[in-house]
């Protein structure tokens, strides 16, 4: 009788300890994917930085990448952001380039910005508005900083050739209630 109930015991302890594994396992996947997913749906609507593979033609040291980042803005929390890009080594970065990237990150923003033309003269690179950056500039002036951040700041740290960005609208100064950039004066520098 007494071997039965010891028998019993232990497979009542074994059955226990095989709950309890059972359990550490798919508390510890809970966790997880709390991690990876914290408010426990799937967010659909954010951007998320995204690694972009760039064809290249020629020489690009065997497929060697190098790994462009630019700033976006996150317009949920009124805030720059980065993301990441990668191109071929051999690929020359521009600030047409890297104003593409910066572009197509407000657009997944529905911030709406048009260039007219992108130039470098003496070391500075020139973006040059449509009107249209006066009524954001008008509607949201901490938008309008931000947005000029994002596109002086991604290009001064992406283009070798580019000490300062400076902007204007429609051609003539840069000029809303809160910025002027007057006499062409240099809006960021490296």
């Amino acid at each position: 009788m007494k071997k039965d109930i010891r028998l019993a015991a232990c497979i009542v302890v074994i059955i226990l300890l095989v709950i309890l594994c059972i359990f550490v396992l798919l508390s510890e996947k809970e966790k997880e994917e709390e991690l990876n997913n914290p408010n426990g749906t799937e967010n659909l609507s954010a951007p998320t930085p995204r690694i972009i593979v760039v064809p290249t033609t020629g020489n690009n040291n065997g497929g060697v990448l190098k790994s462009v980042r630019y700033y976006v803005i996150k317009l949920s929390d009124k805030a720059i952001d980065t993301a990441e890009t990668a191109m071929g080594s051999a690929v020359v970065v521009t600030p047409e380039m890297i104003s593409e990237y910066v572009s197509d990150a407000l657009e997944d923003e529905e911030i709406n910005v048009a260039i007219n033309s992108i130039s470098v003269k003496d070391d500075i690179c020139t973006i040059d508005f449509d009107e249209s950056i006066k009524s954001i500039a008008k509607k949201d002036q901490i938008l309008e900083k931000l947005i000029l951040d994002a596109y002086s700041m991604s290009i001064v740290d992406n283009c070798e050739d580019v000490e300062g960005v400076t902007f204007t609208i429609s051609g003539k100064a840069y000029s809303t209630d809160s910025i002027r950039l007057d006499g062409g004066k240099v809006y960021l520098k490296k």
